[in-house]
């Protein structure tokens, strides 16, 4: 496991971007006793336009919060996947979201396309999408431990009995397709 890893969450509002890379977050640095820095960036409006979460896990100090050279990239839309191909190198792995992300194109990047809202709408909730996304970085990079945002799920949604099932359920889903497929960061 690399000791620092750069990741930039991209789609539109209203997938739970921010959200992800709060929980991913949250599970590095309570439980996992790492350091972490989460910046979030999005249009004015609510849903629909572009929106990213650039989040660090670092076992040392971070210095710096932007990311310039990112290790993974999550594009969850269209406009994510078009943003980020042509720039990558081939020191990086791109997720894509292949329910969402039609249009791909050669690039110097390692490409993964995952169909993660349809695993989701599968489920049977749609919102679950972006905790597949979290369970399908976790397993492929090993950054954090499963058990750690597995309590940092539980942290966010205790609350909510069902909500809480659901992503447990759908982080669980993310880890799977990683196996199955055999999907590994290098």
């Amino acid at each position: 496991m690399k000791e620092e890893l750069k990741i930039i969450l991209s789609g539109v509002g209203g997938q739970g971007l921010i959200l992800s890379g709060t929980l991913l977050g949250e599970a590095a640095v309570v439980y996992d006793n790492k350091n972490a820095t989460l910046t979030s960036s999005y249009g004015v409006e609510t849903r629909g336009t572009f929106t990213k979460s650039d989040l660090i896990i670092s076992d040392d100090n971070i210095n710096y919060t932007e990311i310039v050279k990112p290790d993974v990239v999550l594009a969850m839309a269209q406009v994510a996947y078009d943003k980020y191909v042509k720039v990558l190198d081939e020191n990086t792995t791109l997720i894509y979201d292949s329910s969402l992300v039609f249009e791909t194109i050669e690039s110097r990047a390692r490409q993964c396309g995952i169909p993660i809202t349809d695993m989701a709408k599968e489920m049977g909730n749609v919102t679950s999408a972006n905790i597949i996304a979290c369970g399908i970085i976790v397993k492929m990079t090993n950054i954090v431990a499963l058990n750690s945002v597995i309590d940092a799920i539980k942290d966010i949604f205790s609350h909510k009995p069902k909500v809480l099932d659901l992503n447990l359920n759908a982080f669980n889903k993310g880890i799977e397709v990683v196996q199955m497929n055999n999907f590994y960061y290098e």
